[in-house]
């Protein structure tokens, strides 16, 4: 499933960018990750061991995250819940801030794939939401 959405962020993307980089702390702000745990960084990636949680249902998986400073993070689902997912953080300055699109392809189960654009609407929801915490937290 493809997913595109941008948000414009009233702050510089160097702000956004770093926020986006400390990863751990996303529990502290997101409703969606539940634990996030270091495993390994080199050079300008980094694998975390994560769980998250979405319409009730547990998902444990590995993540690796990859960082070109201040304009893009990719991260890959490469093992677990979702393995294959791979979405992109891209930053662009713009006269009011940023705007911080975020896109790329989602794994769906094979029973998530049978309910379509139900799913796709749910998760579409479920990342707007994530992108408005992050917004409201930069630009508080």
């Amino acid at each position: 499933m493809s997913i595109s959405l941008t948000e414009t962020v009233k702050a510089p993307p160097e702000k956004v960018f770093s926020f986006l980089s400390d990863f751990e702390k996303a529990p502290q702000y997101s409703s969606y990750w539940k634990s996030v745990k270091l495993v390994k960084r080199e050079g300008n990636s980094a694998t975390y061991e994560t769980v998250a949680e979405a319409e009730g249902r547990k998902m444990k998986a590995v993540t690796k995250i990859t960082s070109l400073s201040n304009q893009r993070l990719d991260a890959e689902t490469v093992d677990g819940d979702g393995k294959g997912t791979r979405m992109s953080f891209m930053l662009a300055s713009v006269p009011e801030g940023s705007h911080l699109t975020l896109q790329g392809e989602i794994v769906l189960p094979a029973f998530a794939k049978l309910l379509g654009g139900i799913v796709k609407g749910r998760i579409e929801s479920g990342m707007k939401q994530e992108l408005s915490v992050i917004k409201k937290v930069l630009e508080s």
